[in-house]
């Protein structure tokens, strides 16, 4: 069975840092139990652990009822491994998926040792080590600062009518009730409205985005192929399917008193969760939050930046203004400006991420880590030159930094220097464990690098240590396109570009790479069939129309040959080259 580890042990672990912050209340006294630093990597919030004496950072995830490692990190680290009891399986978006117990005989956290903490082993790899879950975060009262870079714990005593917002010193602070724990499953639960319509929300930091549920879409009067309704990508979670989301503008989002006007917010199909919305990470970055599981209330201010979009804003009105924004004490070390310089690039604030990235490295030249975190904010900003000469820092200071040397890689060869590349990425494939999640990407940029066996031996590695992953269907049809851009194995090639047209039906590159296999073939009618469907979806993928163009002259078909060509062209010019490079047509 799954088993918590002692709460005896873990509080008195954690009771030998109490502090006592100030509360209106006096007969309300709060111990803080943990004090544990927080560092947003895009919209992930992700904080540093150690299992066995090794790092493992880890995914702060609010709505993970437990908390869970990756199937390929509990190999790398030789986790012992139980079945679920009666054939229990975790589910998500996505779908259910099978899963294990491991335990980590020494965990550590916020400067703690835990012994034997269990973990679940399931689900898609995204990064990091594995999730953080309820089963920490929701052992007493928490409190999510992710402006501020920290997340703490609390034990209340004698606060059942106090007003937790601590760090408002008497001003305004918005409130909305919660579910009680067993009520809401080991998850944090409210009432939100949207246009109108009650709809449960989960407060979600593992979410990057907020999404609400095909059915809390439909109660707020949006569905897919309304007017304004636009597709945006795919969702995935902890099972293996993906699906597609949609995102639609919506008037005004009621949070408990607060209220948010002109949001607009992904929706999809959230499969097996029962719950109506994600509030996630995007929600987070913009508020500081206090859970009251002793209440079961959430007391939250309102810190300025981005509301989950550019164009959705507070009501002015409203007495509660922002808070703990610009007035929040300055960082006093290398760590803390590195960490508010992240938060600032989740705001799209990438000047005074820059900023902030470059006192850390001021006060902290050694750490590689810092000009690794501004080369990503000069990314963003489109100056790749700059981006490269931090990560030359990164890999000079720490030769063993995988992340910066990855990217890197991808820079040399948006550059044109694909041999640059392919050196990095050979180190890479000395550095990563075997099932490294990171392998995926190897693949692809072996591919874009036309090192077409490496990045086919990447593919077979990931594929196999992945067996269950959202991800699954992207790497088949990677290794298809690698195998028909090589003109090798082309019968394996059709059977992973098959099982990814399966998997997903509707992914417009799944899609073309089978029609550009089929050319390969001299099945010009199965291709032409592939590129069509593509191109309905997405209508300006040039080599799908140059693929179609190809397809179309063989059977005879000149002038809508000629019509897609002279498409294709105008929106790549060098595609003829390319295609003529790999001997396709």
């Amino acid at each position: 069975m799954i088993r918590m580890w002692s709460k005896a042990a873990f509080w008195a672990g954690l009771m030998t840092g109490v502090a006592t912050p100030v509360w209106a209340e006096t007969s309300c006294k709060v111990g803080e139990m943990a004090a544990i630093p927080v560092t947003m990597q895009g919209m992930r919030a992700v904080v540093d652990t150690r299992m066995n004496g090794r790092p493992a950072p880890f995914i702060l995830d609010s709505g993970a009822f437990f908390s869970n490692i990756w199937p390929a990190v509990a190999h790398e680290f030789a986790l012992p491994q139980q079945p679920l009891p009666n054939g229990m399986r975790l589910g998500g978006i996505g779908g259910g998926t099978d899963a294990t117990v491991a335990t980590v005989r020494h965990f550590s956290l916020a400067g703690l040792d835990i012994p034997n903490v269990q973990f679940t082993v399931a689900g898609s790899d995204i990064g990091q080590s594995g999730l953080i879950g309820q089963n920490v975060l929701g052992l007493a009262d928490v409190e999510y600062d992710l402006p501020g870079g920290m997340v703490r714990l609390f034990k209340p005593m004698g606060c059942g009518r106090a007003a937790m917002a601590y760090w408002t010193k008497g001003q305004p602070f918005f409130e909305i009730p919660i579910e009680t724990k067993e009520a809401a499953h080991n998850h944090t639960v409210g009432t939100v409205e949207l246009d109108g319509a009650k709809l449960n929300a989960t407060f979600d930091t593992g979410a990057p985005q907020t999404v609400l549920s095909l059915r809390g879409a439909a109660r707020a009067g949006v569905h897919p192929g309304d007017p304004g309704v636009e597709a945006a990508g795919w969702e995935s979670g902890m099972g293996r399917r993906v699906v597609q989301g949609w995102t639609a503008k919506f008037k005004l989002l009621k949070i408990g008193n607060e209220e948010l006007h002109n949001v607009r917010l992904h929706f999809a199909d959230l499969g097996m969760l029962d719950t109506d919305m994600l509030l996630g990470a995007d929600f987070f970055v913009s508020h500081r939050l206090y859970v009251s599981n002793l209440q079961h209330r959430i007391y939250f201010t309102y810190t300025g930046g981005r509301l989950f979009n550019a164009v959705a804003h507070a009501d002015a009105t409203a007495a509660v203004v922002a808070q703990n924004g610009a007035d929040a004490a300055a960082p006093t070390d290398a760590e803390g400006y590195s960490r508010r310089g992240a938060m600032y690039v989740t705001q799209h604030d990438l000047p005074h991420a820059i900023d902030d990235f470059t006192k850390a490295i001021q006060m902290a030249p050694q750490e590689p880590r810092y000009p690794r975190e501004r080369a990503l904010a000069y990314l963003q900003q489109r100056r790749p030159v700059l981006a490269i000469d931090d990560l030359n820092t990164t890999l000079t200071l720490d030769p063993g930094d995988t992340r910066a040397r990855l990217i890197r890689a991808e820079l040399r060869l948006r550059a044109g220097n694909p041999a640059g590349t392919i050196a990095d990425l050979d180190l890479l494939n000395g550095q990563l464990p075997h099932e490294d999640a990171a392998r995926l990407q190897m693949a692809q940029l072996y591919s874009g690098a036309d090192a077409f066996d490496q990045a086919i031996g990447q593919y077979d590695g990931w594929i196999a240590a992945h067996r269950d992953d959202a991800a699954r269907s992207t790497a088949q049809n990677g290794r298809c396109w690698s195998r028909m851009l090589a003109g090798k194995d082309l019968d394996k090639a059709m059977g992973d570009c098959n099982a990814a047209v399966h998997a997903v039906p509707t992914n417009p590159s799944f899609l073309d790479s089978r029609a550009f296999l089929h050319l390969r073939q001299k099945d010009d009618r199965a291709a032409l069939a592939d590129f069509n469907a593509a191109l309905a979806i997405d209508p300006r993928r040039p080599w799908a129309l140059y693929g179609r163009s190809l397809a179309e002259e063989h059977l005879g078909q000149t002038t809508e040959a000629a019509h897609d060509r002279a498409l294709a062209t105008a929106l790549d010019k060098r595609l003829p080259e390319k295609i003529r490079k790999y001997g396709i047509g």
